[in-house]
């Protein structure tokens, strides 16, 4: 008998045309996040795909696969030959397991997809119970609430048995979608958008804003190890972060704008950067964290004015989310702890005290005419410095880089 880790697919089903190149993405995934473990061996077959572990914890790979976009389930199933006797045997030896767990009741769903197989699915699953019945006294049945099911999967190639579904990630194929450009500040929200854009196989690029030495090393460390987390969801296990010198534009803002627009105006100024940049790296589309109503910058009147001035698509995974569950998402993948760390990220600096909540897009256009925007914003892609950030705990700075 042996251990095989049984893969599933996702939202394959509503992309039937595409099926074939959607598989391939994903088992190519799979494939590049386990290639420091020898000896694995990988089959396909069909819409069915297994790792053979060959001696290999599933422990060790099941915390892997759980960040691998596109799987539905896994399951850790135990393979042996497609006859009655085998079955018995390896059933046997499973469900010895389980009652070591103190699982008690079971029931078992069996199905047949080698039909020369010489007995029906409910046969099957009458007699396998019925020899463990016999082999495990204290064992009961429930068909309703059982404790588990034990799952007997016939195929021609052989049987696979299990007990357990683990959910994956879902979503689609790492980097099918395309490019995005992520805006990335210090706090909760914009890595949980990143996170959710990655799910559904958007390849992400992030922009960060510093304004040293009103942020400090620590606000920018903060970013790469929370971009760090959504690494080993990504294709290659490496996110680009670009990271934009914003001291002198949003000191001028400050100076030359009324205080209520102020944050309005670098948001306008910021939008106009990401899509600059989003040009540059071929991005299709921006995403931010932005979620309706949460600060004065993300009223509905605030986010049509900022908007206003790219033409690029702009997408907000948490625009609906309540708080709550974009912190429960942030704890899931690792990054609430990162995030309230006490580092002040230019977005919570220069702070009026009252804001602008229903600006009008009139009157920023004509606060922008108080000061030479243009050259500022040139000046700062300019100086663009990019970090290669991978899963390995480490970055590279490799900028200022001739994007412009």
């Amino acid at each position: 008998m042996e251990k095989h880790i049984l893969i599933r697919y996702g939202e394959l089903s509503l992309k039937k045309s595409n099926r074939s190149q959607f598989i391939q993405r994903i088992n190519h995934h799979i494939k590049a996040a386990l290639s420091h473990f020898s000896n694995l061996v990988f089959q396909n077959k069909g819409m069915r795909y297994y790792i053979i572990l060959n001696d290999h914890k599933p422990e060790e790979i099941i915390p892997l696969l759980k960040k691998i976009p596109g799987i539905y389930s896994f399951s850790v199933v135990t393979r042996c030959e497609s006859n009655l006797e085998s079955i018995k045997v390896a059933a046997l030896e499973i469900m010895t397991q389980e009652l070591a767990k103190e699982k008690k009741t079971f029931k078992v769903e069996t199905n047949r997809a080698y039909k020369q197989f010489p007995h029906t699915s409910l046969e099957i699953s009458q007699m396998v119970a019925g020899f463990l019945f016999k082999s495990l006294p204290g064992l009961k049945a429930d068909m309703h609430h059982p404790d588990f099911t034990l799952f007997l999967d016939v195929r021609d190639e052989g049987t696979y048995i299990y007990t357990e579904v683990i959910s994956g990630l879902g979503g689609f194929p790492a980097h099918i979608q395309g490019k995005g450009l992520l805006m990335v500040s210090g706090g909760i929200d914009s890595v949980v958008a990143g996170f959710l854009a990655l799910k559904k196989g958007i390849e992400i690029e992030a922009i960060h804003f510093a304004s040293p030495p009103y942020t400090s090393d620590n606000a920018l460390q903060k970013v790469v190890d929370l971009l760090e987390q959504l690494a080993p969801y990504t294709l290659n296990g490496t996110i680009l972060l670009h990271v934009v010198p914003f001291t002198t534009l949003q000191q001028l803002i400050f100076q030359h704008v009324r205080e209520d627009y102020g944050i309005t105006i670098m948001r306008r100024m910021m939008y106009r950067i990401s899509e600059c940049l989003a040009k540059k790296i071929s991005a299709e589309v921006i995403i931010n964290g932005e979620s309706i109503g949460q600060v004065a910058s993300q009223t509905l009147e605030s986010m049509n004015v900022i908007n206003s001035v790219v033409t690029m698509p702009v997408i907000r995974p948490l625009a609906v989310m309540d708080k709550e569950e974009i912190i429960n998402i942030a704890r899931n993948i690792g990054t609430y702890d990162i995030s309230i760390r006490p580092f002040e990220d230019c977005c919570t600096i220069f702070v009026p005290r009252h804001p602008q909540i229903k600006p009008r897009l009139s009157a920023a256009e004509k606060e922008e005419k108080n000061f030479d925007f243009e050259k500022l914003v040139e000046e700062a892609l300019k100086k663009i410095e990019t970090i290669v950030l991978t899963t390995k705990q480490h970055y590279q700075v490799v900028g200022p880089i001739d994007l412009f």
